[in-house]
């Protein structure tokens, strides 16, 4: 291959990638104004904080972790985050603090994309039933990304699980009433 024909190609990948990514975020944003529109409920209130469940708890086991203050952005949620817990100590039963390592995907209503962190410490301790978390304190920040961090992998998973929400199939019928003969 001469160069000249290698620009060509690359000219046109790239080209392809930023029509295939224009028209995913077109139709997210139009998911999402369905879903505004039809199904507001989708969008839940998020929480700000995870950690130890308040009060008493049997001392055999590690206390439950529940999520609280759920004061963070209305949003459909559409990937998971991914979380570490780093030993700051050492031993089996250590202290350790949490990092983000990616922060998830979510929308708002207004079509706007946010990662979330979880950062915070915490501690694995010895309990009668089975070594646990304990301790635990994490706060959860929010942030919106630009579109242009969204890989193309991201767009269309999110694109599947809005299209999903917005024209959920009807139960044991796969295709569209006028097409079934």
């Amino acid at each position: 291959m001469q160069i000249e024909e290698l620009e060509i190609l690359a000219t046109e990948l790239e080209q392809n990638a930023a029509a295939q990514r224009n028209r995913l975020l077109r139709l997210c944003r139009l998911h999402v104004r369905i879903l505004a529109s039809r199904e507001p409920a989708l969008f839940e209130r998020r929480a700000t904080w995870h950690g130890d469940e308040e009060g008493h708890f049997d001392s055999s086991y590690p206390p439950k972790q529940v999520y609280r203050d759920h004061t963070g952005p209305r949003t459909i949620h559409l990937a998971a985050r991914v979380t570490e817990d780093v030993a700051t100590s050492g031993g089996f039963y250590f202290d350790w603090r949490r990092v983000t390592s990616y922060g998830g995907l979510h929308v708002r209503g207004d079509g706007r994309f946010l990662r979330s962190v979880e950062e915070g410490t915490g501690r694995v301790g010895q309990f009668a039933a089975h070594p646990g978390d304990t301790n635990v304190s994490c706060t959860i920040t929010w942030s919106s990304i630009p579109e242009d961090d969204l890989s193309l992998d991201e767009l269309t998973a999110a694109e599947k699980a809005l299209r999903a929400l917005a024209f959920p199939a009807p139960s044991g019928r796969l295709t569209h009433p006028s097409r079934a003969h």
